[in-house]
């Protein structure tokens, strides 16, 4: 039970360092969206979608492998 509990712990690690780039590119993104929707707004409304979409999978990545490794945590090591 401990190495499967270190393994999530180990890929939950690995994917903050994927994940936090991620979000900040998409904040900048979306606020590049957010300066350019009176200029071009059927472009910045497509990236709003983006934004929303890259979000919901950094949530995801993030908070799945913490949800699994409580879950084996709360086994207790039968």
């Amino acid at each position: 039970m401990d190495q499967i509990t270190e393994i999530f712990t180990q890929l939950q690690a690995s994917l903050l360092t994927l994940v936090i780039p991620i979000a900040v590119v998409g904040f900048i993104l979306w606020g590049l969206a957010t300066l350019l929707t009176p200029i071009i707004p059927d472009w910045a409304q497509g990236m709003r979608g983006y934004f929303q979409k890259s979000m919901l999978t950094v949530a995801f990545l993030g908070f799945a492998t913490a949800f699994v490794t409580a879950l084996y945590s709360l086994g207790g090591g039968a």
